[in-house]
């Protein structure tokens, strides 16, 4: 067909509709909705963060500790466990002093008076009562963790920092004294095994009387010997917070106790160190020079096999001491107290080598490197310490064993309570006339 100039715009303009119409169809194809635009984020303005600042180290301090640890205490303290706390405080330097054991009260005293003092002090438990009195130690009970540490540790021991309604230390080892028998003698007295009840050992020793022998030994009526024994049959010596003797001491069961223990030296059934005869407690369990052993059983200290080591180990047992009337028996607490001086210069860095002292793994340690019965329940339980023969009896004993009086007339308590003692023992008065005066003269000491 022949296309005029006439036509020719009009041509141009259909296709170019056409054009656009196809154009618009292909973008939509399949009546596809077009994909909605997402809405794009700010840019943020990124500022750089800026680091906090290192925290400063804690300052260098060091820590002045008295001890009267002995040379092989000490070398296990400055060689194996002053680097342990140090690995985990690097900034205390622990100073050891290690102090002369002759008039180390009045040393501690006199130190006080000059201002003169170390942060802390590991001192024998009798001692603290007096030292608070005289104002020389910090009370504990508000020292950071105090209640984790009495929870840790034995009752006995802890008492022995009790004071006026506060505690003065808490304690860092301790000893008691349990009952230890010759095998030889036992089987002479016809057992194979230590007595469980004091009326078992009485009838064995009465079996042994018969051969000039003795069943029972108690190292003298003082402050340290007779309680073990006074304790175990019913006795006791003051109230619970110990502020008054009579009512207690010379009770009906507490001169009942002390009657028993004098029909016992009356029917020969007590060895001569009772008052003061021989041979020794250890020379009697043992034998000496040549004699045979003529004691069948003491109670004594874990000393007493860690110093004779192997030549006791198959010849003696290591028994509790056998029970009373309660059906327990209450042996007697000793020991050391770590105690804080009023006036220190780092008492909180002394309270930290404390608490580690204290640790379950310093005071294992301790027990298998120096025989020291651990204070911290956990650590005298340790499996560590099974190998440690006499061990557990020592541990088992710490369950019921008792401090003596805490007091700061401690001694002139135990001077008291000895004497009177002795009187009964030498028929020099009768029990209930001991005690009741005994009683009287404690009163007033504990005022």
């Amino acid at each position: 067909m022949r296309i005029t100039k006439r036509w020719l715009p009009k041509l141009l303009l259909v296709l170019l509709i056409a054009t656009v119409f196809l154009a618009a169809c292909g973008n939509n194809e399949g009546n596809t909705p077009a994909a909605e635009e997402k809405p794009v984020a700010a840019p943020v303005d990124k500022k750089e963060v800026e680091p906090a600042p290192a925290a400063e180290p804690p300052k260098p301090v060091t820590v002045e500790f008295w001890h009267a640890f002995g040379e092989g205490e000490e070398k296990v303290l400055l060689e194996e466990v002053i680097p342990k706390f140090n690995e985990q405080y690097p900034h205390i330097t622990i100073q050891g002093t290690r102090m002369p054991t002759e008039n180390l009260d009045q040393q501690v005293i006199t130190a006080a008076a000059g201002g003169a003092v170390p942060d802390v002090m590991r001192m024998d438990n009798t001692w603290v009562p007096r030292m608070a009195k005289e104002g020389v130690l910090q009370a504990v009970d508000n020292f950071a963790d105090f209640n984790k540490v009495v929870a840790d540790s034995f009752d006995g021991p802890m008492a022995t920092n009790y004071y006026n309604g506060n505690y003065y230390g808490v304690p860092l080892d301790t000893n008691t004294k349990i009952a230890i028998y010759s095998k030889e003698l036992l089987a002479e007295a016809g057992a194979t095994e230590a007595p469980k009840t004091i009326d078992e050992l009485v009838s064995l020793a009465r079996k042994l009387k018969e051969n000039g022998k003795f069943g029972i030994t108690i190292g003298g009526p003082d402050f340290w010997n007779m309680p073990p024994w006074f304790w175990t049959l019913g006795g006791t010596i003051t109230d619970d917070k110990y502020t008054v003797a009579t009512g207690h001491l010379n009770s009906e069961a507490s001169i009942k106790a002390l009657e028993t223990i004098v029909s016992w030296n009356d029917e020969g059934l007590l060895a001569p160190p009772i008052l003061g005869g021989q041979p020794g407690t250890w020379e009697g369990l043992r034998g000496e020079e040549g004699k045979p052993a003529s004691y069948m059983m003491i109670n004594d200290g874990p000393w007493f096999f860690s110093i004779l080591g192997d030549a006791v180990k198959d010849t003696m047992i290591p028994a509790k001491m056998p029970s009373g009337p309660d059906g327990k028996s209450h042996s007697i607490i000793g020991g050391q107290d770590m105690v804080f001086f009023n006036g220190a210069k780092q008492p909180e860095a002394a309270w930290t080598f404390t608490q580690f002292m204290l640790s379950e793994e310093i005071q294992v340690l301790m027990a298998i490197k120096t025989g020291a019965i651990p204070t911290n329940k956990n650590a005298a339980q340790a499996d560590a310490l099974k190998d440690v023969y006499y061990l557990d009896e020592y541990v088992a004993e710490m369950e019921t064993a008792m401090a003596r009086t805490p007091s700061p007339n401690a001694n002139q308590i135990g001077d008291v309570f000895g004497k009177a003692f002795e009187k009964a023992l030498r028929k020099d008065a009768t029990p209930k006339e001991a005690l009741d005066q005994a009683a009287t003269e404690i009163d007033a000491l504990l005022k």
